[in-house]
């Protein structure tokens, strides 16, 4: 027994060599998946997928005119094969990036993955030393000194040292060409807005009645509300309430907003914490609908340079996530449903926070009209009805949709 988990341990530790993860991370996947799938899920979170969805907002425009106009900025994309509101951008990969005579690496105490995709790098991002200059082109390295992605800086050792905002590094060649959207006439009139494949499952899956209440927990930056808004927007009476508690999120939400022209959208905008918001709306059985999107561990985003969580960050989300269903629970009305989702690939953040959901909130979960995930293994009632989404299996990010009903 010993000399087999002596052998569990070295793959685990060859993992980490080849994909920069955390010990604990790879540990815990592979206590769910198995080394050779933990392998595979890992590898496919380190690529990009393949093409860049984006919403169309059909309130303006058509899927064909919008992927015609992008053609003609030579932009490949074409209309999603089930999702009638969904275009999909090509994205091109470099295999080989050239490594430049000077290089830094990446400090691995930042999530710097956006480096990937082109995203610039601010002063605490890397390790430099003294014989670096303004204009200098350099070579961005990870951990094993591989190249992921090249440069200009930007700064003077003194700005390097003192300055805590801005760009430091322009990435001027990186892993993955992704298409310029955000100065396209098309993206500042509001025809779309990027968004996730399994994102657009859930606003494809409502259908509002009048007078209707809808609360978006968490809500981000207000894809899946917008997407709501978009397909109901006839619907009469509808009260919309999001709860945000961070500030910047909440200013990109009246951004996507605004720029996506739903000014008629009767949406309230509380820039409250959990607690805070629970205790303005202090009446039990208020919504209709509710979107739980939770704060997670969101491994399943990529690509990933590397993955530092650690296990008590984790079981830390799952316990967050567990206050979010308490909370939607009470607001929920009796025959109301609860959309719960993450972008976790881990059962404490998923299953084992809908099982508690069931046994101790006495909500029940209900089939999903849209399923074009893959089930998930638990063995518990109504856990043939929960979706995963995996990297590995799927174009998408790895991400989890439950439904739940009262």
């Amino acid at each position: 027994m010993k000399g087999i988990t002596l052998s569990i341990n070295d793959e685990i530790e060859q993992l980490i060599e080849k994909y920069q993860f955390n010990f604990e991370l790879i540990k815990r996947l592979s206590f769910t998946y198995g080394l050779q799938r933990t392998s595979a899920l890992i590898a496919s979170l380190k690529e990009h997928t393949q093409s860049l969805p984006i919403r169309v907002n059909t309130q303006i425009t058509t899927a064909s005119k919008l992927i015609k106009a992008l053609k003609e900025k030579e932009i490949i994309a074409k209309q999603h094969p089930d999702f009638e509101e969904a275009v999909l951008l090509e994205i091109s990969k470099s295999e080989v990036i050239p490594r430049k005579k000077k290089t830094i690496t990446l400090n691995y105490k930042r999530p710097l993955n956006s480096v990937l995709i082109g995203v610039g790098v601010g002063s605490n991002d890397f390790e430099y030393t003294d014989d670096l200059n303004i204009g200098d082109e350099i070579s961005l390295l990870d951990k094993k000194g591989d190249v992921v992605g090249n440069g200009i800086l930007m700064m003077n050792m003194n700005e390097l040292e003192e300055s805590k905002k801005g760009i430091a590094i322009k990435i001027t060649e990186s892993r993955y060409k992704l298409p310029s959207i955000n100065g396209l006439k098309e993206y500042l009139r509001g025809q779309f807005i990027p968004q996730s494949i399994p994102s657009m499952l859930i606003g494809s899956s409502v259908n509002l009645n009048a007078e209707d209440r809808i609360l978006d927990m968490n809500s981000d930056t207000g894809e899946i509300l917008t997407h709501i808004w978009q397909r109901n927007s006839e619907v009469k009476d509808l009260k919309i309430v999001a709860q945000r508690s961070t500030a910047h999120k909440l200013t990109k939400f009246n951004e996507n907003i605004k720029r996506l022209r739903m000014y008629k959208a009767p949406i309230v905008r509380e820039n409250l914490n959990l607690s805070a918001f629970t205790k303005k709306y202090n009446k039990d059985e208020t919504f209709n609908l509710i979107m739980a999107n939770p704060p997670s561990s969101d491994m399943g985003l990529r690509p990933k340079i590397f993955e530092m969580i650690r296990e008590s960050q984790i079981i830390e989300f799952s316990r967050r996530q567990r206050r979010y269903l308490i909370h939607a629970a009470r607001l929920l009305k009796p025959g109301g449903t609860i959309f719960y989702t993450t972008n976790s690939l881990d059962p404490a953040e998923n299953e084992g926070n809908i099982q508690f959901a069931i046994e101790e909130l006495n909500l029940t979960i209900e089939k999903q009209e849209l399923f074009y995930g893959v089930k998930c293994s638990a063995r518990f009632p109504g856990s043939e009805y929960l979706q995963y989404f995996y990297p590995d299996v799927h174009d998408t990010p790895g991400q989890f949709i439950a439904k739940l009903r009262k």
